[in-house]
């Protein structure tokens, strides 16, 4: 019995308006904002990113970690990562506004939008200052106009550094991610792969979570087939399966890419194979 039509296997690529920037992070340039009116947030953060680049290096304090943490960028990231972490797909009560190139190598980059994450502390952890490159490494070019689009400028770094770590905002993984039915992620993409493995993403806790997934699929199956005479069976699966698919679109969800994946791979349909012979 199929309900589904087979698709590519992907992990989640996240969507984020770089032209919508949080008003704290824009430089203080007048032609910025509306009515020539430098916002009093913006003032102080661009104060404190010309003194990091006048510095030449990240200053780990208060003064400074504040700055790329304020309210209008904790928000604007929460909705667009859907409450999620960026790598492990994790919804937790505590998330960290981090760097997708670390604030310690590329300072100037500290409170620029487009290099600004939300992250769960575990893989924020073990990501840490990981950052291997395959090309050339960039630094700063300190002009009027390179400042006036530094929210937009991580990701015109790409090309010549050629980053391992994948940036969830860029790569599109179609294809490139697989799962295993106990929960176990990989990759035979060298980007994905060592994003995978320094970011632990494949770290007992998540692996536990997305089994659970199949594991009360399952469960539901099984009931289905017990509790029903046979005219009723099928749809009750039906709405099962519905139910499965509808929360394997919804992006709030925690492990969307497990699901498409095993939605992808047919799983759904050799569990209800299994169950009905069981």
């Amino acid at each position: 019995m199929k309900y589904w039509k087979k698709k590519k296997n992907r992990m989640i690529k996240i969507t984020k308006d770089t032209t919508d920037i949080p008003i704290s992070l824009l430089p203080a340039f007048e032609d910025l904002f509306l009515n020539k009116k430098i916002d009093r947030l913006a003032k102080t953060t661009h104060e404190k990113r010309m003194l990091l680049i006048k510095n030449g290096s990240y200053i780990d304090s208060n003064e400074f970690n504040s700055r790329y943490k304020l309210e209008d960028i904790r928000k604007k990231l929460i909705t667009i990562y859907n409450h999620k972490c960026a790598y492990c797909e994790q919804k937790v009560e505590q998330y960290n506004v981090e760097h997708y190139r670390p604030k310690s190598i590329y300072y100037w980059l500290a409170f620029s939008w487009d290099n600004l994450i939300l992250a769960c502390p575990y893989c924020n952890f073990h990501k840490g200052i990981k950052f291997e490159l395959g090309g050339k490494a960039e630094t700063l070019k300190n002009t009027d106009d390179n400042i006036k689009k530094i929210n937009n400028l991580s990701s015109t770094y790409d090309t010549t550094e050629k980053p391992k770590m994948v940036n969830p905002e860029i790569s599109d993984p179609k294809g490139t991610v697989k799962f295993g039915k106990d929960g176990s992620i990989d990759s035979d993409n060298i980007n994905f792969k060592y994003t995978i493995e320094e970011c632990k993403i494949s770290r007992t806790y998540l692996r536990d979570g997305r089994r659970k997934i199949l594991d009360d699929l399952r469960k539901e199956i099984a009931l289905a087939y017990s509790k029903n005479d046979e005219d009723e069976v099928i749809p009750v699966l039906r709405h099962i399966i519905t139910t499965f698919k509808e929360n394997s679109q919804n992006l709030k969800n925690e492990f969307i890419a497990f699901r498409e994946f095993a939605i992808a791979s047919g799983w759904i349909s050799e569990i209800l194979k299994e169950e009905k012979e069981a």
